[in-house]
């Protein structure tokens, strides 16, 4: 119980510029330590209540001061978080460059490059210039589907 008083007289003593600072500095580290840009913007709003503490002698603007600036400042940090944009994402689409034979390897027009493709079916060969869809990737080949099939191909074996 001897340490609890000893912490409260020392916090006490100090001015309020200081406990501003502080808590500023603690609120900053924090925000660091978990990576959360609002801590950030709480500590940042305590660091310049401090230094609106020495001149600024009522306790209560300046609680007001923290108050405003750590709100504006959290939401204004919270927006700098980078967020994933959908319209970034991959095409799964690519374009046939060279013929893909049946159960061998073609080249496709992927982003910008072109790969080394194989259909996933492999009875299934794909003329250049039809569109495939990208399925997966196996080294450095591509695996696609044709984006359609013939209807001639397509037939229900069901009775």
């Amino acid at each position: 119980m001897g340490a609890a008083v000893d912490i409260i007289d020392l916090i006490s003593g100090l001015e309020t510029h200081t406990l501003w600072l502080l808590s500023g500095l603690v609120f900053l580290g924090l925000g660091m330590l978990v990576g959360e840009p609002s801590l950030a913007g709480l500590g940042i709003a305590a660091i310049i209540t401090a230094i609106a503490a020495l001149t600024v002698t009522s306790f209560t603007v300046q609680l007001l001061l923290w108050g405003v600036l750590a709100v504006a400042l959290a939401v204004l940090m919270q927006g700098m978080v980078p967020r994933e944009a959908k319209d970034l994402t991959p095409s799964k689409e690519a374009e046939v460059s060279e013929p893909i034979p049946s159960g061998g390897v073609g080249m496709v027009a992927y982003q910008g490059s072109l790969w080394n493709a194989r259909c996933q079916i492999s009875d299934v060969a794909i003329a250049a210039g039809e569109t495939v869809n990208v399925v997966g990737r196996h080294g450095n080949t591509l695996i696609v589907l044709p984006a359609t099939f013939p209807d001639s191909h397509i037939y229900d074996q069901t009775v």
